[in-house]
């Protein structure tokens, strides 16, 4: 690792992130955004965005939770008769 900053050339034995002589980045940048979309995380395709109103996701929520109660409920009730 180069000890100088890459601006202005003056020593940076201590590894600063800005140089102490000039005020600027010290160094070179290591992680880039094309790095990150080489990454795994980057080529992800699978996210997908779409506008669903406030309304209609309580509503879908509200849905959700009660089928969910219901077969909780309907899977313990047979639990129970088995028993």
């Amino acid at each position: 690792m180069d000890n100088n900053c890459v601006n202005c050339s003056s020593p940076n034995p201590e590894h600063w992130f800005y140089c102490r002589a000039c005020g600027k980045k010290s160094s070179m940048s290591k992680f880039t955004t094309n790095l990150y979309m080489m990454s795994e995380v980057g080529k992800r395709t699978d996210v997908e965005f779409s506008h669903v109103s406030m309304e209609d996701s309580i509503k879908e929520i509200k849905q959700d939770r009660t089928e969910r109660n219901q077969k909780f409920w309907k899977d313990k009730l047979k639990e129970y008769r088995h028993a």
